[in-house]
């Protein structure tokens, strides 16, 4: 953690300590002043657990906003439960939530004011009638100077706004020429068939499907029968991003494997479809194949075994 951060932390914990009845020793920083409180000791404790008490021994200044015990215990946060690394990360950005680099005094803040909190988030400020609110908490006892920093005491714990939900494109670096869904029936493949050029590629798309589904290769047009080590997007699943790329003329085959009694086919037409082109004879006569040629020879068979047979009859 850097030096700035660490320094906006140690804010963190004087203000935590800091109790309505106890004033402040300006001549000693934050963590000395919090520590002469008994109000805050939820506050001391998390900043402890989290590893900021040695940040806030830094230089500054800071501001920090110090919620009371009581207020710990009304967001029902427990340190018992924060014992991975990703959930201290979690209340450390709660912590670092209370605290701006440099010093606000009550005097400096004005209605509608938003400051950047160390953590990187925004709180916004309402002053009505002399009374002053950082987002949803109210500040109790201001002006709490130290020697690195002023508290200001709040009745809230304040909670860092939710991050924006991160979207991860599934297929990203991927051109989808077709893109294969779920129909509204939960039943059929939306498109059923499409048609692409070699070379291309088609992605399968479901999320928070009705039920599971995925795409299994088969034989033929509406077979039963599964290719082995066909192509396949895997276990049936609710949630599916699955691609492939064909690379020659052909019609690929798939089904659902859950619903395949339901007729849950789909086709991936490639090209020309893999279908040998229509051959022409272009000979006038006939060939041996041919129905006349065959009766022409049937013929000829039976007029020469009668030849045959009164020339014998002769010799006789």
């Amino acid at each position: 953690m850097n030096r700035a951060l660490t320094l906006l932390m140690i804010a963190c914990l004087s203000l935590s300590t800091i109790s309505f009845s106890v004033s402040a020793d300006e001549t000693k920083d934050i963590p000395a002043n919090a520590e002469a409180t008994g109000s805050h000791d939820s506050l001391v404790a998390a900043l402890a657990h989290a590893g900021l008490v040695e940040t806030l021994q830094g230089d500054g200044p800071f501001t920090v906003f110090a919620p009371t015990d009581a207020a710990f215990e009304a967001a029902g946060i427990d340190l018992s439960t924060y014992d991975t690394d990703a959930e201290n990360e979690t209340l450390t950005d709660i912590l670092l939530y209370h605290v701006i680099s440099g010093a606000v005094d009550a005097a400096n803040v004005t209605d509608g004011m938003v400051a950047t909190m160390v953590n990187g988030d925004n709180a916004t400020f309402t002053v009505t009638d002399g009374a002053v609110m950082i987002n949803d908490a109210n500040v109790t006892t201001a002006d709490v100077n130290a020697s690195n920093g002023i508290i200001h005491v709040i009745d809230k714990v304040l909670m860092p706004p939710s991050d924006e939900p991160v979207v991860v494109d599934p297929f990203d670096g991927v051109n989808c020429a077709a893109t294969v869904g779920i129909d509204s029936s939960g039943y059929a493949f939306s498109p059923t068939v499409v048609n692409i050029a070699v070379g291309e590629t088609v992605c399968w798309l479901w999320e928070e499907a009705s039920m599971p589904h995925n795409v299994k290769e088969i034989t033929g047009f509406k077979s039963t029968t599964y290719v082995e080590n066909g192509v396949t997007s895997g276990a049936a699943s609710a949630n599916v991003a699955f691609h492939h790329t064909f690379t020659e003329d052909t019609t690929f085959y798939y089904a659902c494997e859950p619903h395949i009694g339901l007729n849950m086919f789909g086709e991936v037409v490639v090209g020309d479809g893999g279908t040998p082109a229509a051959t022409t004879d272009d000979s006038d006569g006939e060939s041996e194949d041919t129905p006349g040629f065959v009766v022409v020879s049937t013929l000829v068979a039976v007029v020469a075994a009668l030849a045959l047979m009164g020339r014998q009859g002769r010799n006789d």
